[in-house]
């Protein structure tokens, strides 16, 4: 009877010990599990932080090319021109607003995700905001070609062709 006992006591002994190693191991994993998604989920909002700032650039874009179409007097195919960049800016200016508005938080993800499905969905995010930061420094440029190269269009300037 003592030798059950015995065998019965260091069965138990190994099982609990081995649950503290796995434990162990599966503490560490889920630690490397949130260190990679706080690192990918970094890279997302540093990349919001580098485009953010240039929503004044649209804002600014789309206030040159309203007065320019305020002031009149413009060809047709340069009006719309205009009308295209301006939309062009509030297309793009509307896809960092929406992005903003649909980006979940880590810890939402935490909640209802596990690691494979967060790393995915920051990859996908970080491929949305990638398109984003396409956006408005497409329509940026755009807008400042436009209307730098229609600034002088209704002024007379001999020998340029618009």
């Amino acid at each position: 009877m003592k030798i059950y006992f015995y065998l019965f006591s260091l069965f138990l002994f190994t099982a609990c010990g081995g649950d503290k190693v796995s434990s162990d191991a599966e503490l560490q994993a889920l630690e490397a599990s949130r260190i990679a998604q706080e690192a990918a989920y970094e890279g997302v909002t540093n990349a919001h932080d580098r485009i953010m700032p240039r929503m004044g650039e649209v804002t600014a874009a789309q206030r040159a090319i309203k007065e320019r179409l305020e002031a009149g007097g413009l060809a047709d195919d340069t009006e719309d021109l205009l009308e295209a960049a301006y939309e062009e800016l509030e297309d793009a200016e509307d896809g960092m607003m929406e992005w903003m508005r649909n980006l979940k938080s880590l810890d939402e993800l935490r909640e209802t995700m596990n690691n494979d499905a967060i790393i995915s969905y920051i990859r996908d995010e970080n491929a949305e905001i990638a398109e984003v930061e396409t956006a408005m420094t497409t329509s940026i440029a755009n807008a400042k070609k436009i209307v730098g190269d229609h600034s002088g269009h209704n002024h007379g300037q001999g020998g340029h062709n618009h």
